[in-house]
């Protein structure tokens, strides 16, 4: 339950990130889509169940999710900081 919150984090976030760039065109949004389904058929092809956990896709999901989230974290308190600093304590 709790990696489908993470996954659609990440997702967001990576969309975010595309389109600040200028790099979220349709043509690689098709790219990843192909790529996507080609392991998909080759999982099938392979008798590769959907339902084996792959233990090292949820560690780096995990890994990547709370990398991400401090990151963040320290963006957002460095901005709050440079705030403060450049206009000062008077609100």
């Amino acid at each position: 339950m709790s990696g489908g919150r993470k996954r659609d984090w990440i997702r967001r976030k990576v969309a975010t990130a595309a389109a600040a760039t200028g790099s979220g065109s349709p043509r690689w949004s098709r790219r990843v889509g192909a790529f996507s389904s080609a392991v998909l058929l080759q999982r099938r092809r392979h008798r590769i169940g959907l339902h084996r956990v792959d233990v090292l896709r949820l560690l780096y999901e995990n890994v990547v999710f709370y990398l991400l989230w401090v990151i963040e974290s320290v963006v957002v308190l460095v901005k709050l900081c440079f705030f403060f600093l450049r206009f000062g304590f008077r609100l």
